[in-house]
């Protein structure tokens, strides 16, 4: 069976949040040029609902700039209100 547009938001969501977690220890090339490939996959799903995914790209962007690790934070509990709203749109469907 196929994995559907659900299915797959929420695995990109879970490869995010772990190289956020990884980002959080401290900053790694590898895993924020990831982080921002992960999050320009989630932009078409989430173009009709932007507000999270917005702050999501500006925290993902602000912390390849600055190589600061706590953006990392700030853009979890972005990608995590994504999660969130996504798994509450399975559960209606």
């Amino acid at each position: 069976m196929a994995r559907g547009p659900y299915e797959r938001v929420l695995e990109t969501l879970e490869d995010l949040d772990a190289r956020l977690a990884g980002l959080e220890v401290g900053y790694n090339e590898t895993n924020a040029s990831a982080a921002e490939e992960l999050v320009a996959k989630l932009g078409e799903f989430f173009e009709s609902d932007p507000d999270h995914y917005v702050a999501l790209c500006e925290a993902v962007e602000r912390l390849v700039e600055t190589e600061d690790s706590t953006h990392a934070a700030t853009a979890k509990e972005h990608a995590d209100a994504l999660r969130d709203r996504v798994e509450a749109q399975v559960g209606e469907d």
